[in-house]
């Protein structure tokens, strides 16, 4: 088995782990997940899987716009609310510089790495993104509280505005890193069939703690929306 096969089973654990995590079943299996799953590994495992599929030259490039990008969209978020809507970061995300949390671009990046290995598409991994914010943000703003929507949003709690902003943000530096790197988003295609199940299970998880957490229909739409965009990248392949 090569290094690639390992490191892309592992990253198919962390979703496991996520919901684990929140289970609090006793003993090992409780210790294992309580770490596995902290953000920390799950940018590891995106760092890795990067390097591996992307090389160093493309993954640094994509590293240096993705967090670029994402900052400066947060911050204007943050300050002005412009373009997800008025929120703010609570202290679950650790140290913050000027008002967004050092994990935060670091996730954006992870996130859009992921999305668009599994849709090889710039276009189709801009709308990936914002089906995975709108299966766990009703879930950390207004459940974990991580950020607060300081006006009541349209989807449970969360503004339509966010997901537009999702969308935007995410185009943005899709768009930008295509436009620095010329790198070809269909040059993914090897990372499956790997990278779809990766992302379908970490929706799929997400969903079910929604459920577990009382937030059932927002788990079935995260869960249905995912699977959907799976079957049309299929089909499309």
């Amino acid at each position: 088995m090569g290094f690639k096969k390992i490191v892309w089973i592992l990253t198919t654990i962390y979703p496991i782990t996520l919901v684990l995590s929140i289970l609090h079943i006793n003993g090992l299996i409780e210790y294992f997940s309580s770490i596995y799953s902290i953000p920390l590994v799950f940018i590891i495992l995106y760092f890795l899987n990067s390097l591996l599929e992307m090389g160093t030259n493309t993954t640094v490039k994509f590293l240096i716009v993705s967090i670029t990008i994402s900052y400066i969209f947060e911050f204007i978020g943050v300050h002005y609310g412009i373009p997800f809507g008025k929120y703010y970061y609570t202290e679950g995300l650790g140290p913050k510089i000027l008002g967004v949390p050092i994990f935060i671009p670091l996730l954006w990046s992870s996130l859009g790495f992921y999305s668009l290995a599994a849709t090889n598409s710039y276009l189709l991994a801009s709308l990936a993104m914002v089906i995975i914010d709108l299966t766990f943000d009703p879930l950390l703003s207004q459940k974990v509280k991580l950020w607060i929507w300081q006006s009541p949003g349209q989807y449970f709690g969360v503004p339509i505005t966010n997901f537009i902003g999702w969308f935007i943000v995410s185009a943005v530096f899709f768009y930008s890193f295509y436009i620095l790197s010329k790198y070809k988003a269909s040059q993914l295609k090897k990372t499956k069939p790997f990278s779809s199940i990766f992302y379908l299970e970490y929706n799929v998880s997400w969903g079910i703690i929604d459920i577990i957490k009382g937030l059932f229909v927002v788990g079935i739409i995260g869960i249905v929306l995912s699977i959907l965009l799976i079957i049309i990248i299929a089909s499309l392949n």
